[in-house]
């Protein structure tokens, strides 16, 4: 902003010169060429500016006019000065260029040049009188007094028109001036005549700035001066003018005017004084009054004029009280006029720079002419209207920068009238009020911007156009509303322009077509046309039907009689060009390419999703061309074959083997390879990776496929013959892996066996220890075999890209699946993977090994924990150990110790070698160590063992310790070494620590005295601590004694000896100023706080304290006081006292409650307050330099400075004190006596002095006798004379009585004479020394005078010192609070002078308040001693000296000072920069001054303090707004990960739920579909082994089945011998024994079954309760969205819950193992009773018919465990939903924080941006700061110049 401001008064200064004129050369203004007129005056509008008030004192016309050059514009309180030339020009500044002045009405407001309306207007211009008109008239001039000739003729009639001497006509005032003879001329009244009016009657409205009217005569002794607005039919009165306002008009108000539009009466103009060449000056519009609006009513109406008239209403008389009609009173007395001026302008209202003449009127020469030249689009004669065709705006005056110009009314093109109407200009927000009239071109509205009806705005043509708007030509048959359309286009509106309004089925701009889909187009239909029967969607271009014959034409995949239905194997019937899309359904993951028609979605193989089928569900996988891998090292070798675990690589490469290592086989050795996963019937590629181990090739590898049967004739594989199931390759040594052709043709669901036979090695050699590390088989799919890659050019081509890309090269060498490129994974690794293998994989990651449940949907690989393999995470990788939850462990097994690095899969146990120890085979046996060069443990016999790698003893015995256990434990004593045997025993110090008298927790024996030594505890000293320690005390010697601290408040030194007692603990050495027992008080003459060392001595005033009571409080330090005396150290008097100095307490200071403003008086000299007027020290006098009484009046003294003693003078009578030679009552004469011209007089002589002497006699027996007379006057002759004759009575009367009582002898007669003569002698010696002494005093009088003037004196200097200290003080104060260490170091220096000179100066007040109380102790000694005044008076001069010398050092360095405070040495006042000596330091050039340094760096700092609060406020908002979303996206995230946690948790607790649940099903289903026998053949045999009697023991069925297993074991054709011995007897009895046992083992089957089934009921409600328990926690987690502060608390539930049903599941695999268990030895007994017996089996039938019910029920719990699994299948897929919901709003967090950071970085770059930004602008304030001093010197310049040119 101030940027800006600097900038605008540039620009504004820049057109303020440009505006004025040419500039010379020199840089001045042509300011009199310009704004002058030929007239002289200068051509300025508006008001005239008066720096000296309202109105200024009287001066001369001209001189008014030059100063109306300035044009004062006042709005808002604010005052400018402007310059306006009256028409646009091109002025010269320097050869060879000229510049166009832009014209002046462009920029804003203008204002016609003013002049005097007069000129041009004498025929306008009329008086009531005039002197000869009729007949030629005599006047007389009262004046000319000193002329010989008084009286003149006044002749006006026409004959002496053109004679100015003669004719005064009132036409005269216009110029003044007779043009020909260059006399003045005058307008002159008719004697006598007091009620005279001159009026100007205006051809047009003007405006009125100022009148002046010249006097040639006296100015009236009362006049008014009137206006008329309207051709004089009302007036009313600018102002009134009178000697006396009371008397000529009562009841008008005095002057001056308060407001514009007051109307007051003014006493200025109408004195006597001068009786020629006076003036009368009226301003219409006062300067001293600030003007808001120039425009306004009240200062229009003062303004605007269109008649003026001066009324004359009294004549100034004189002496002659009464103007009578004699003639020669008459004759001198008359109104006369040299020039009048009515300064003015033509009224314009900003609106126009000049005016030209009315019709009818002559132009004049400098003539104000009333038609303005209006511009900004307005027009009349003073511009008070808009011209036509511009009235969008309401008309309004110009006003400075707001031209307010009338705006032209927008009716584009369509109408030539317009008016403006003040309710559309309210309604537009005051932006536009022109309203069009008679738009033409068929358009209508405001601005004829529509188009009338039936026609409509041809968006092709601009809107200006005459052809704008256009019929609108709607078919009849087609549309509705008569034919009418839209008249624009609104999309808002739904508006098109020139579109009908059509019937409901017909379409087009004219309403002349049916709509799509429709036909048959006709007038008669009210609908207009016919619907379709076809599909839009379907049909080309959604044309629907043709619109005559309704035939449908269908898109090209489109079909149907109504174009209604997609092609076979499309769907999604739409506006697509086709009309409906290809199923596109991937030819992997879909059974086919047909799709639902509208959805798209394609039939999908298991476990498949997506529209296409082409993305496995989640938490499935796809597999890759290497599913089919079979590990080397899994597979069945031979015996020679030898497994090679491989380790990982620790340096990040990737393993170049799969599984978990290598098998070695050696010559004729072989591996064979299950193969029994087949899908799909197809060709593979064999592909065998291995790692050579000699160099050369294995020669002979034998590859044999194994089938279970012959190959299907009719299958795929029908082409494979027998002979290639056999095929012999070799193993290059250069190579890693060998592909065995042809490839091998596998059918689905088949389980082969490939065997490879590693024969010799090469043919030609014998190498029986050549080996080779096979790593795997791969059958890889041949992709040329699919059907999706042949059979069209779609599918060729995706071979060729399948073959170009070489997609499956990368599984043949193992590389990672990352190598591949994207092209093969994104178009045919999935379409393969699941056609190959008929459906997408379950993930089924490891919960414990893997972070997710989630795979790679491409090959199913698992996100393993750390040192996790395996594609499913669940195993330990080699060299690694602990599978769990943080993943493995790595096993470090020693390289020295163990035999490698493989170790123990649970354990972690490496295998180690002979004579190590330890997990990692890193460890010596116990009692050893310094693996691997183990030693034995050295413990001195205290210890077993040592720690393996430091020989650190473990657990040390018998009270030892260390390393060795050769060291006693702390508390004890000995030397527990081997060599020595010193058993440890309890330290004595001085008892043992059992004993509770100990005071050292250690204690040593000496090597050489073998003594113990006690460390001793703190406090306690002696060799057994029996002793108190220095600064201690105690006596610790007899149990429960102990030593203690001394206490001494810290006031001791504890390095010294003996500070306490050492039995009492009395201090002794207390230091820091301190006393008592403990230190704890301050010693006598100190006081503090005596426990922080604080103690401080006494400061106590002499003057102010008690010295007879003693020292100060040890506490508070305060002194004993005198009376009236304050203060801690008794410095100060107590309020309203003073007189501290004088040792007796203070003195009250009796201020007058009158004169003082309070009671307190100054405590050194007594001086009150004193109010104005008031002086003396009490203030109960006047003040000084004043006399008279206080209360009543007090009046100056005025004594003259050079004639006076002192500028007081007496109080009472007022009479100065004169110098010698010096008299009156002002001393401003000479006195009596003297000669002269005051203050240099003269002795008269003594002449003079002899006859004063008499004169002086005489008169004082005059004053006697006068006295005496007046006495007699009262008393009569004698009573005057009364007093003397008593005393000459009583004279008499002493004589008669001493002439009676004489008895004296001549003798006493002579001695009496003689003690007369030496009375008198004494008298005269005495008289003599009298003289002396009065001399004496005289001498000393004066010179008390002469000290007493030096101590004024120099009391106004330490007052002056005083104030600059105050000032100095007060600026390094404002230095302080600025905070500027800059600053702050510049005045250390001055600070601490400044505080030096304070305490001079406080010195120097000591000194003189001393030397007062000295000046008054001399003059009560004069009265009794001169010699010790003479001594007083040498020590104040002594003082007076040393203080003058102080003040002269003072003054010495004030220089110094005001250099470095004001910057210029000032002694002591510099003109430019001040200084102490006076009242100001610094200034504009005076930047080097510490002042000025520290104001401007003040202002620096508060600038850039509110800078930095802005920044810092919205710096702090902006960081509370990123703190809040960072702390609310930081709680989004936590609870995310939270519930993302709880739902993987649920996750894979349902997934473990499931997978155990899945597993039971199936061991369930295992069990009751074993071979051998079913549940209803079970539960038939057990009904009928229970009707069987069996009188065996359980124990002995037992052992008898077990001998009967064994024996049937034994035997190998069962049926045959049974067969033979059927009809053996003991056979009979064994079967029968066989048939109790059976009975006894089928109730048992029974008892299991029905528990089996009670176990299944069990698992039903747990799994009931597994399901509320997952119900609920689907619930708790579905809440998560509302709730997720309370998910933490119900998960816990749920996941109690969820363990509950665990531990229950768990159970019933326990029973199901047990009852699995039982299930097998029941399944053996029994085939052994079946094989035997044909009876049990028959009993078995009917127990099998029992178990039917069993059965049944296994079909119920079955389905119900189906649909819980399903329940479960539901729930987990709920938890994955939330799961990737928590996953979305992580990552929505994470992408908010990333925002967040990156709003961080662009805030901090922003930052630094508006860092820089304001560095720019604060130089940029510099530079322009520096332009405008520029600017201102420069127009102080220039303003000095035109002032000059004045």
């Amino acid at each position: 902003m101030k940027f800006c401001r600097l900038y605008s008064v540039c620009v504004l200064a820049s057109l303020v010169l440009l505006s004025f004129g040419a500039v010379t050369e020199e840089g001045s203004l042509d300011v009199d060429h310009h704004l002058k007129n030929e007239s002289g005056h200068l051509e300025a509008p508006g008001v005239v500016v008066d720096d000296e008030g309202e109105e200024g004192e009287d001066r001369q016309g001209e001189d008014l006019q030059s100063d109306d050059a300035n044009q004062v514009v006042r709005q808002r309180g604010r005052t400018k000065t402007t310059y306006r030339t009256s028409s646009s020009s091109t002025r010269v500044v320097r050869p060879g260029y000229t510049h166009t002045v832009p014209h002046p009405c462009d920029q804003g407001s203008c204002i016609p040049a003013t002049g005097n309306l007069l000129i041009g207007r004498q025929d306008k211009l009329t008086a009531t009188s005039t002197c000869g008109l009729t007949r030629r008239e005599r006047y007389c001039i009262v004046s000319h007094l000193k002329d010989r000739k008084k009286c003149f003729w006044c002749d006006s009639r026409d004959q002496f028109v053109g004679s100015p001497q003669f004719s005064h006509r009132i036409g005269n005032i216009i110029h003044g001036t007779d043009a020909r003879t260059l006399r003045r001329t005058w307008w002159q009244s008719e004697n006598g005549v007091e009620d005279v009016s001159i009026r100007l009657d205006l051809e047009a409205e003007f405006h009125l700035t100022h009148l002046v009217i010249t006097f040639r005569t006296f100015r009236p002794a009362a006049m008014l001066i009137e206006r008329s607005f309207d051709k004089g039919q009302t007036w009313k009165v600018y102002r009134y003018f009178a000697y006396d306002c009371n008397e000529a008009f009562p009841g008008i108000p005095k002057g001056p005017r308060r407001a514009i539009n007051d109307v007051v009466c003014e006493s200025r103009y109408s004195a006597v004084e001068p009786s020629t060449g006076g003036e009368v000056i009226f301003r219409v519009l006062p300067p001293n009054i600030p003007i808001e609006d120039p425009y306004s009513d009240e200062v229009q109406d003062l303004l605007k004029i269109t008649n003026l008239r001066i009324n004359f209403t009294k004549l100034h008389t004189l002496g002659d009280q009464l103007l009578d009609n004699r003639k020669e009173i008459k004759e001198k007395y008359y109104y006369a006029i040299h020039e009048m001026i009515v300064r003015g302008s033509c009224s314009c209202y900003g609106h126009a720079s000049r005016c030209l003449p009315l019709d009818g009127v002559e132009d004049q020469p400098n003539m104000v002419h009333g038609k303005c030249e209006c511009t900004h689009n307005t027009k009349g004669l003073n511009c008070e209207k808009c011209e036509d065709f511009y009235n969008d705006l309401p008309w309004r005056p110009a006003i400075q920068q707001e031209s307010n110009a009338c705006k032209r009314c927008n009716c584009n093109n369509h109408a030539s009238r317009c008016h403006f109407d003040q309710q559309v200009y309210e309604s537009t927000g005051r932006v536009s009020g022109g309203v069009c009239d008679d738009c033409a071109h068929n358009t209508q509205g405001r601005n004829c911007e529509e188009c009338i009806p039936y026609y409509y705005q041809d968006p092709s043509r601009d809107i200006r156009d005459a052809d704008i708007c256009q019929p609108c030509n709607c078919d009849s048959r087609g549309s509705v509303d008569d034919a009418i359309c839209d008249s624009r286009t609104d999309t808002a509106e739904g508006l098109l322009a020139g579109r009908c309004h059509c019937k409901v089925y017909v379409d087009g701009l004219k309403c002349d077509r049916c709509k799509p889909g429709y036909w048959n187009f006709t007038a008669a239909n009210p609908e207009g046309c016919q619907t379709c029967s076809c599909d839009i969607l379907g049909t080309i271009n959604n044309a629907g039907c043709n619109v005559l014959t309704g035939e449908c034409s269908c898109k090209r995949f489109v079909t149907g009689r109504d174009c209604n239905q997609c092609l076979p194997q499309h769907y999604g019937l739409s506006e697509h060009p086709d009309g409906c899309q290809p199923c596109d359904c991937d030819p992997g993951g879909s059974l086919d390419n047909n799709c639902d028609v509208i959805s798209g979605q394609c039939k999908c193989r298991p476990y498949v999703v997506g529209r296409r089928c082409d993305t496995p569900e989640e938490g499935y996988y796809v597999a890759t061309l290497n599913y089919l891998t079979y590990e080397a090292e899994l597979s069945r070798g031979s015996e020679n074959c030898q497994v090679v675990m491989r380790e990982p690589y620790r340096d990040g490469r990737e393993t170049t083997w799969t599984g978990l290592g290598f098998m070695r086989v050696f010559e004729n050795s072989y591996l064979e390879f299950e193969i029994e996963n087949i899908e799909t019937d197809i060709e593979y590629d064999l592909v065998i990776r291995y790692e050579p181990q000699f160099r050369g090739e294995w020669e002979n590898v034998l590859v044999t496929i194994e089938r279970p049967e012959p190959v299907d004739p009719t299958g795929p594989c029908g082409n494979t013959r027998p002979s290639d199931d056999q095929m012999v390759i070799s193993l290059p040594d250069s190579r890693r892996f060998v592909t065995v052709y042809p490839p091998v043709c596998f059918e689905a669901g088949k389980r082969y066996k490939v065997r490879l036979d590693f024969r010799r090695s090469n043919a030609q050699t014998d190498s029986p220890s050549a080996s080779i590390l096979v790593d795997s088989i791969m059958l890889i799919p041949r992709a040329e075999k699919l059907p999706f890659y042949s059979g069209s050019q779609e599918n060729d081509n995706l071979r060729y890209e399948y073959e170009r890309y070489r997609c499956s090269e990368g599984f043949y060498d193992g590389h990672a699946l990352a190598t591949v490129p994207e092209v093969c994974k994104d178009n045919h690794f999935g379409s393969i993977g699941l056609y190959v293998y008929g459906q997408a994989f379950s993930c089924q990651c490891d919960g414990t090994g893997s972070y997710s449940s989630i795979c790679d949907n491409l090959g199913g690989q698992c996100n393993c924990k750390p040192n996790v393999v395996g594609r499913r995470c669940d195993r330990c990788a080699p060299g690694t150990y602990g599978f769990g939850p943080s993943g493995c462990k790595a096993c470090d097994c020693s390289p020295v110790g163990s035999l490698d690095n493989f170790c123990d899969q649970q354990t972690g146990h490496c295998k180690c070698r002979p004579n190590t120890y330890g997990r990692q085979c890193n460890e010596c046996q116990p009692g050893f160590w310094n693996f691997p060069n183990c030693q034995r443990c050295e413990c001195n016999g205290h210890a077993d063992t040592c720690d393996s790698y430091s020989g650190i003893c473990h657990e040390c015995r018998d009270n030892t310790t260390g390393p060795n256990c050769a060291l006693c434990s702390e508390g004890y004593y000995g030397d527990p070494r081997l060599e020595v045997g010193i058993a440890c025993r309890p330290c004595p110090c001085p008892g043992t620590i059992d004993s509770g008298h100990s005071f050292a927790s250690r204690c040593l024996l000496d090597p050489r005295t073998k003594d113990v030594i006690c460390e001793c505890e703190l406090g306690y000293a002696g060799a057994r601590c029996d002793v108190c320690a220095d600064n201690y005390y105690g006596n610790p010697e007899v149990p429960g004694g102990k030593c203690t601290p001394c206490d001494c408040g810290n006031n001791v030194d504890i390095s010294r000896s003996g500070n306490c007692n050492s039995r009492t603990g009395e201090c002794l050495q207390c230091l820091f100023n301190t006393a008592g027992f403990n230190c704890e008080r301050c010693k006598a003459g100190y006081y503090g706080d005596a426990s922080s060392q604080q103690c401080r001595e006494c400061v106590c005033n002499i003057l102010g304290s008690d010295q007879s009571i003693g020292v100060c409080d040890h506490e508070t330090g305060q002194c004993p006081c005198l009376a009236n005396v304050l203060g801690q150290e008794c410095d100060h008097c107590a309020p309203n006292h003073w007189k501290i100095a004088s040792g007796e307490g203070c003195e009250p200071c009796a201020c007058d409650p009158v004169g003082a403003y309070s009671n307190q008086c100054n405590e050194f000299d007594g001086q009150c307050q004193c109010r104005p007027g008031f002086g003396g020290r009490q203030c109960n006098q006047c003040q000084a330099n004043f006399f008279g009484n206080p209360r009543v009046e007090c009046l100056a003294c005025n004594c003259n400075r050079d004639g006076s003693e002192t500028l007081q003078c007496d109080h009472e009578t007022g009479k100065c004190k004169c110098l010698q030679g010096i008299g009156g009552m002002k001393c401003d004469e000479c006195a009596r006596g003297f000669t002269g011209r005051a203050p240099y007089c003269q002795p008269c002589g003594e002449c003079f002095d002899n006859w004063d002497i008499v004169l002086t006699e005489l008169k004082e027996r005059t004053e006697v006798l006068i006295e005496a007379a007046g006495q007699i006057k009262q008393t009569g002759a004698t009573g005057a004379y009364s007093h003397e004759f008593d005393s000459m009575k009583d004279k008499i009367d002493d004589v008669r009585d001493i002439l009676l009582s004489a008895n004296m002898t001549s003798q006493n007669l002579v001695a009496l004479e003689d003690l007369i003569a030496e009375l008198s002698a004494n008298l005269t010696a005495a008289g003599s020394e009298l003289q002396g002494l009065e001399t004496g005093v005289d001498t000393t009088s004066q010179r008390i005078s002469l000290a007493t003037n030096d101590l004024a004196d120099l009391r106004l200097q330490a007052e002056e010192l005083r104030n600059q200290a105050g000032d100095l003080k007060e600026k390094a104060t404002k230095l302080q609070e600025a905070n500027v260490e800059g600053a702050l170091n510049l005045t250390r220096v001055a600070g601490e002078r400044s505080k030096a000179a304070e305490k001079q100066v406080e010195f120097t007040q000591v000194i003189v308040s001393e030397s007062e109380r000295n000046c008054k102790r001399v003059e009560f000694l004069l009265l009794h001693a001169g010699d010790r005044f003479n001594r007083t008076q040498d020590e104040n001069d002594a003082k007076l000296a040393e203080l003058g010398e102080m003040l002269g050092d003072m003054e010495s360095g004030m220089p110094d000072l005001n250099d470095q405070v004001c910057d210029r040495r000032g002694d002591p006042c510099d003109i430019y920069c001040g200084g102490a000596g006076c009242g100001k330091c610094g200034g504009l050039s005076c930047n080097d001054g510490l002042v000025n340094t520290a104001e401007l760096a003040l202002k620096f700092a508060v600038d850039a303090e509110e800078t930095l609060k802005k920044k810092e406020a919205s710096a702090d908002e902006l960081l509370r707004g990123v703190s809040g979303a960072k702390r609310q996206a930081s709680a989004a995230y936590d609870l995310a990960k939270m519930a993302y946690d709880m739902a993987h948790n649920a996750r894979n607790m349902t997934d473990s739920y499931k997978a155990r649940i899945s597993e039971l099903l199936q061991e369930i289903e295992e069990y009751f579909n074993t071979p051998g026998a079913k549940p209803q053949e079970i539960r038939e045999l057990a009904e009928e082994v229970l009707n069987l009697d069996i009188s065996l023991r359980p124990e002995q069925i037992t052992n008898l089945a077990e001998k009967i297993t064994l024996t049937i074991e034994s035997l190998t054709n069962i049926d045959a011998i049974i067969d033979a011995t059927r009809n053996d007897l003991a056979l009979a009895v064994n079967l029968k024994e066989r048939a109790d046992r059976a009975k006894l083992k089928a109730e048992g089957t029974l008892g299991v079954a029905k528990r089996v089934v009670l176990a299944l009921e069990e698992a039903a409600a747990a799994q009931d309760s597994a399901e509320e328990a997952i119900m609920k926690a689907s619930n708790d987690i579905q809440l998560t969205e509302t709730h997720l502060t309370q998910i933490e608390s119900e998960t816990n539930a749920a996941q109690a819950k969820a363990n509950s049903s665990l531990r229950e599941v768990q159970a019933l695999e326990l029973r199901v193992d047990e009852v699995k268990r039982q299930y097998k030895i029941n399944q053996r007994h029994l085939e052994d009773t079946t094989s035997a017996v044909n009876q049990a089996a028959l009993k078995a039938q009917r127990a099998a018919n029992d178990a039917k019910s069993l059965e049944d029920s296994y079909l119920k719990v079955a389905e119900q465990l189906e649909i819980k699994s399903r329940a479960a299948e539901e729930a987990r897929n709920r938890a994955e939903k939330l799961k990737n919901q928590a996953n979305k709003l992580a990552s929505e967090a994470f992408a908010k924080l990333n925002m967040l950071k990156e709003m961080d970085g662009v805030f901090q770059k922003n930052e630094l941006i508006l860092e820089n930004f304001e560095e720019e602008i604060r130089r940029m304030e510099i530079s322009m700061e520096e332009y405008h001093l520029i600017i201102s010197q420069k127009t102080e310049f220039y303003a000095t110049c035109q002032s000059g040119r004045r």
